[in-house]
């Protein structure tokens, strides 16, 4: 009963020929259910052929059981071919396109599982790993590198992979930290899974993309594995604010929804190429509200291969701390630029000279330097900064404009230096990586 209405009548026929071979009369009682089958297929095939016709009543009158089952198979597997084929052209194009990326891309996309570890009771000497949070990530080469944002393991101590291979199987496995970069919002994990299980995704380029095009992010949101969601790209050249308070430019807008869990997951377009990677929302609720974020490939091949060799990602830095460049207006200066709040002991702005704010002896602030551009490039706001920065590597000497005092205009030259991470475990990562956002929190470089 439970096999479709083709297969049905071709078993019945089937009991029917071995009943009446066997002369009891539970294959007439077959035969009757039979009728009912063989009349619509005898209506269906007036639509098709005279010939199929013509081969049905000859099965639904003729006593010869075996001929009659052996074309009663036939018939019922070309017509339940038919009716598929006219259920899949049922589906549009496009249906169909994002239907076979859904399919071809599932196995390029794995769930995170974070953990930390707790002790239940004071005199409990084993810790017991508690749940810290969900998130995607996507194969990235067969060797087992995993990729996703950095803020889905920032607190873990722990971490674990579930893939889903190409027969549908999915197994976990524990993953190891290879390298993170808090600027750019990304990390690189390792597991030990079979190369078979290892699907990566098609690398795309992000240089290309049209706002209008399609986008498709796939991802496990709200621990809700594999899950698609369709939009466009909305926008390009965006702003978002990374960890560790540092800007990501160029990010991709799309309103694909991207929920909590999405993060990691990859943004394709209508071929299945990654154009990006999930990385955040616009939303006073914390749910999708149509403006979602993703970084683009590019910068995302960029990092990535640096992450894998080296484990992290020498930022170069200048070693100052900026003051809120909207509140030089308090100090009766309108003038663009951002202005050197401190001056780190020993950094490279300390040995170019560069002069922080002081305190005089009445407690006013009296402003030191005002930074104004580099390498004659204008510098309005600290993201102006950023973005010039990361032009440049540690160890680069760049000509730093600047107003002293707010109305002297120099030029000094600095050799950047370099900012570093240290940990490379779970263990370490989330306390490194306050120090590092503390550091940071006030715009060091």
């Amino acid at each position: 009963k439970m096999a479709p209405q083709p297969l049905r009548v071709v078993l019945l026929l089937a009991a029917s020929l071995t009943s009446r071979a066997q002369g009891t009369s539970a294959g007439s009682r077959n035969l009757v259910a039979c009728k009912p089958f063989l009349r619509g297929w005898v209506q269906s095939s007036q639509r098709s052929s005279p010939r199929s016709l013509k081969i049905l009543r000859q099965m639904a009158t003729r006593r010869e059981f075996g001929l009659g089952m052996g074309l009663g198979t036939l018939g019922g597997l070309m017509m339940h071919g038919r009716w598929e084929a006219e259920a899949a052209q049922n589906l549009q194009p496009k249906e169909q396109s994002t239907i076979r990326v859904f399919s071809r891309s599932t196995p390029g996309v794995v769930y995170i599982d974070t953990f930390t570890a707790n002790r239940m009771r004071t005199f409990e000497m084993d810790p017991i790993e508690v749940p810290a949070g969900t998130g995607s990530g996507i194969v990235w080469d067969k060797e087992g590198h995993i990729v996703t944002n950095f803020h889905v393991i920032r607190n873990a101590q722990t971490a674990r992979v579930t893939v889903t291979g190409i027969n549908g199987q999915s197994n976990s496995f524990p993953a190891k930290l290879v390298g993170y970069d808090p600027d750019k919002d990304l990390a690189v994990l390792k597991i030990d899974a079979p190369p078979r299980d290892m699907v990566p995704l098609e690398k795309g380029s992000s240089s290309d993309l049209s706002v209008g095009q399609e986008a498709i992010a796939i991802g496990n949101p709200f621990g809700l594995d594999h899950t698609l969601t369709v939009g466009v790209v909305s926008g390009l050249g965006r702003q978002v604010m990374s960890p560790s308070g540092r800007p990501i430019f160029n990010v991709v807008q799309t309103d694909a929804s991207i929920n909590p869990g999405n993060s990691g997951g990859p943004l394709l377009n209508s071929n299945g190429d990654i154009i990006g990677i999930n990385t955040a929302i616009f939303s006073p609720s914390g749910a999708s509200s149509g403006v979602g974020f993703a970084i683009p490939v590019d910068t995302v091949k960029s990092i990535v291969g640096t992450l894998i060799d080296q484990g992290q990602v020498l930022r170069p830095q200048m070693g100052v701390s900026l003051f809120d460049s909207r509140a030089l207006k308090a100090f009766g200066l309108d003038v663009k630029g951002i202005a050197v709040l401190e001056v780190i002991p020993g950094s490279a702005a300390a040995e170019a000279g560069l002069i922080g704010m002081s305190r005089l002896e009445t407690g006013d602030l009296q402003v030191g330097d005002i930074i104004t551009g580099i390498d004659n490039k204008m510098i309005v706001s600290e993201s102006d900064l950023y973005r010039i920065l990361d032009d440049y590597r540690p160890g680069d000497t760049i000509r730093v404009s600047v107003l002293r005092s707010g109305t002297k205009k120099m030029e000094v030259s600095l050799t950047l230096g370099a900012a570093k991470l240290a940990p490379l475990s779970f263990q370490d990562t989330a306390e490194n990586v306050d120090d590092y956002s503390r550091y940071h929190s006030k715009s060091l470089r």
